[in-house]
């Protein structure tokens, strides 16, 4: 028997990036775990979420409750889906999303019974009406992009030269860190990136940053200047 399994038994469970417990139907199934440690996601089922938070937690990331009354669409990690995958939900489906979520393409309507976000959700900003009516339970945060925006999520460095061969002017989404180099002047900054949404980081010289904070529309990050 592994040390992981020795510490399952002995109801300590850690360095679990993923715990699924939908499989529990009585308190009883559950009575083994005593702790969690450096745990990612927990799944559980709602009517036991009470007495599971009980259990000592350290480290412990999301812990997601799962309805068992009805049928549910689970998703998690980083998840991509078109505007025909929402429409062609089942009526009596939830769809619960724990992570990020992406959402491309135009959303004329959401097939689903309601959608549940433990986590991020990204949705084109023409969908917001049609998708914030289906959100009933929303732990984290829902944001409503521009069109045919370019998404930063690592580190990204950007030159006069980079904006230039940009064919057409982009909205930027930025979850990461952006660096804009000084050969960047404020008039080829203008006409390349009429928008941002932050929740990352921008460095920027000290010329830019009053612009970057006018064109920058929703902001959860920071700008900084150098």
């Amino acid at each position: 028997m592994s040390e992981s399994e020795q510490a399952y038994r002995a109801g300590h469970i850690e360095d679990v990036g993923f715990l699924d417990l939908r499989y529990a139907r009585t308190e009883e199934d559950l009575a083994h775990i005593k702790s969690l440690e450096d745990v990612g996601l927990v799944l559980i089922p709602e009517h036991l979420a009470g007495y599971f938070a009980r259990v000592r937690m350290e480290d412990v990331g999301v812990v997601v409750p799962v309805p068992q009354d009805c049928k549910v669409n689970c998703m998690t990690g980083q998840v991509r889906l078109t505007g025909e995958a929402l429409a062609a939900g089942d009526a009596n489906t939830i769809l619960l999303i724990a992570g990020q979520a992406f959402v491309s393409g135009e959303v004329i309507s959401v097939g689903y019974k309601e959608i549940r976000v433990y986590g991020q959700f990204f949705a084109p900003r023409e969908s917001k009406s049609v998708v914030s009516a289906k959100i009933t339970q929303l732990s984290g945060q829902n944001f409503f992009l521009p069109a045919e925006a370019r998404m930063v999520m690592g580190k990204q460095e950007i030159n006069r030269e980079f904006l230039e061969l940009l064919p057409e002017p982009s909205a930027f989404v930025i979850m990461g860190e952006v660096t804009f180099n000084g050969d960047v002047s404020r008039e080829l900054l203008q006409s390349k990136i009429p928008e941002i949404v932050l929740m990352g980081k921008i460095v920027a010289p000290k010329q830019l940053q009053p612009l970057l904070e006018v064109i920058t529309k929703e902001k959860m990050g920071e700008i900084v200047a150098e």
